[in-house]
């Protein structure tokens, strides 16, 4: 019964098991939804800026983000095989 109950919750939670990024749509999609949405509950931006402005803005920032985690990755890629003498 237990087991039943937690296949349920799962379940619940993926629509049967759809994936998660079905029903979201691309990591960037997402990444900017979030972006978006922080920028209209910030109640300045959101009386200065425009929809189109916020969702162009938002996927500005994406790309930094993405820009500098890159930078970040390969930055300690290159330290761990310095530590390691390659």
């Amino acid at each position: 019964m237990a087991d039943e109950n937690l296949v349920k919750l799962l379940a619940g939670f993926t629509s049967d098991g759809t994936p998660l990024q079905a029903l979201v749509g691309s990591k960037m999609e997402w990444g900017v939804t979030i972006l978006t949405a922080a920028m209209l509950s910030n109640e300045n931006l959101a009386s200065q800026m425009t929809a189109e402005e916020m969702v162009d803005g938002a996927i500005n920032y994406y790309n930094v983000i993405q820009e500098r985690l890159g930078y970040y990755q390969q930055h300690q890629t290159h330290s761990l095989e310095r530590l390691l003498g390659n």
